[in-house]
């Protein structure tokens, strides 16, 4: 009985999470070379989502491969959007995403991507991708790029309809997910609580990843804990009352936070 209280109490303080949500680009997006990329997010108030990168990213979904950083040190919890010029890219097709990463300490907590978009050449041209794999039943097409010319980092991001520039280096290492991340994906259908990460909501588990609409994962970090007591029966069916009352405030609070 206490056990299950406790997980209770722990579901109700991931239901009181929250997490930026990328709406754009989307599966439907198609940005000529040199036009702008606009990303577009949800504002997270609740969580530490204030210092967010954004990365160009290619790839497979089980191996992201980032492009280019294209924006450091956004506040997520008060901008909403950020621009900058669509690179020189090789193919032009529809094999291309952006990650939304979030650091605490220098060490990358949660992360988030929007769906394959694509990037096409000065005068519209495109190809399909060149692969594709099936994820839980669904096909994602995909494939894997290379950028022609260097990410101009000298975007601007917005909040309440004021812009500001933000200035950012370009990078070619690390992983899609950072260095605590557990390994996703993105899918092109909608997305399970316990399976692929997909177009429109956002999770944070062992998944698949991207293709079709927006998709979000979101790193919720299960807790876990448990306690024991001695005594008569009636006396540790007190303690157990009293703790689970002491514990579903002490989440209440986090939620009102």
């Amino acid at each position: 009985m206490f056990t299950q209280t406790i997980s209770l109490l722990a579901l109700a303080a991931l239901s009181a999470q929250a997490i930026v949500t990328p709406t754009s680009p989307d599966s439907n997006t198609v940005v000529k070379v040199g036009e702008k990329i606009n990303a577009l997010w949800t504002v997270d108030s609740v969580d530490n989502w204030n210092d967010v990168s954004i990365q160009l990213m290619t790839g497979d979904n089980l191996q992201m491969v980032p492009l280019a950083t294209v924006a450091e040190g956004i506040d997520g919890t008060k901008v909403s959007s950020y621009s900058f010029d669509a690179p020189d890219v090789s193919p032009y097709s529809k094999i291309y995403f952006l990650q939304l990463r979030v650091t605490n300490g220098g060490i990358a907590t949660n992360a988030t991507w929007t769906t394959r978009f694509t990037i096409a050449g000065a005068d519209g041209s495109a190809t399909a991708p060149e692969q594709s794999t099936v994820y839980s039943g669904t096909t994602v097409e995909w494939g894997t790029g290379t950028l022609l010319s260097s990410v101009s980092t000298d975007g601007s991001s917005s909040s309440n309809s004021t812009s500001t520039g933000t200035t950012s280096s370009n990078s070619t290492s690390g992983t899609g997910a950072g260095s605590s991340v557990t390994t996703v994906s993105v899918s092109d259908t909608s997305s399970s609580t316990s399976a692929s990460a997909s177009e429109n909501t956002s999770t944070f588990t062992s998944g698949t990843a991207s293709g079709s609409g927006s998709k979000t994962v979101a790193a919720a970090a299960a807790t876990s804990a448990s306690a024991s007591a001695s005594g008569s029966s009636s006396g540790a069916g007190k303690k157990e009352v009293g703790l689970g009352m002491m514990l579903l405030a002490g989440l209440v609070g986090l939620a009102v936070l």
